[in-house]
Formats: structure tokens, sequence, C-alpha cells
């Protein structure tokens, strides 16, 4: 919920300037700027609070590999982030494809996969470091997981675009 409404701020944000500037209104352009942005500071948490805040959250049969999963999650965060703000014309430049796309696909890869330690917190009850919401918190995280799924794959063109296939 919290990144949710990060993620929007971020989003507004980025619009502004479009809405102020003449040039045009991009809505896609403004969310994938604050999904970016929310996975940027999401993906440094993972690594300044892998231990007292992501680490507690996954299940015990996770528990040998915890803090590389939180490691890899958050790189796999800062990768996404990166893969949708480049202009598509620097991927053409150089002969890349489209990584935009395999970043959103990625993300939504990424997020299905934490809907594990999403689980385990709102079944267990506990609570996270810096996320001391309550029980309710946890089991409404869920809910918004479709969501981010969504967006990353909006955001990346992967569904409802309009460039040519």
């Amino acid at each position: 919920m919290s990144f949710f409404i990060f993620i929007l701020v971020l989003s507004a944000i980025a619009y502004v300037p479009q809405f102020l500037g003449s040039y045009r209104s991009d809505y896609r352009l403004a969310l994938r700027h604050g999904m970016a942005g929310g996975f940027t500071f999401t993906g440094i948490d993972h690594f300044i609070n892998a231990q007292g805040r992501y680490v507690p959250m996954m299940p015990d049969f996770l528990a040998d590999h915890a803090l590389e999963l939180v490691y890899f999650t958050g790189a796999a965060e800062l990768a996404g982030a990166v893969g949708l703000v480049i202009p598509l014309a620097i991927y053409r430049r150089l002969g890349l494809p489209n990584l935009r796309k395999w970043a959103g696909v990625g993300l939504s890869v990424m997020l299905a996969f934490l809907v594990i330690a999403n689980f385990n917190v709102a079944l267990k009850g506990s609570t996270v470091q810096g996320l001391e919401f309550g029980r309710w918190y946890y089991w409404l995280r869920l809910l918004f997981q479709p969501i981010f799924i969504i967006w990353a794959l909006f955001v990346s063109g992967v569904i409802w675009s309009n460039e040519a296939k």
C-alpha cells in the first residue's frame, strides 16, 4: 500500500512537466517513471535493510538462502527500474531488442514470486521493521500485488500498447 502511494506520487511528479509544458501528455511515461523511481528506492533499500526488513519476511523453507534472495530481488528491482527508463532510441541505436519489455516482464515475474514473502508475513501476523502497520496491512499488500504486475506490464508496453508489433 505504501509502495502504491509512493509510485503514484512519483508518477504525478513525473507528469507535472508534461502538464505544464506544451508537449504531448503521456500517462504511460509518467507511470513508467513513477514505477522506476519506486523500484529504485526499494531496490536500494534491499541492500541497506536486508537483515532487518526483508530477511524476516522470508518463509522458513527459504531461510537458508534468505539473504541471497533479498540481494537478488534488490538487484532485480534496480535492473528493472533502469530497463524501464532507458529510451527506446538508445536500444535501437545499440542494435538491442526492446529491453523495456523484458524489464516489465522480469519485474512482473519477480512481483509474482514476492507474493510468497508477503503471504508469509500476513499469515504469521508478524511485523517488519519500518512497516509496523498491523496484520491488515500485509493482507492488503497481497491485494495490490496484481495491480503492480499489471502496472509493470502496461508501462513497459507489454500489454495495451499502441506500438506496432
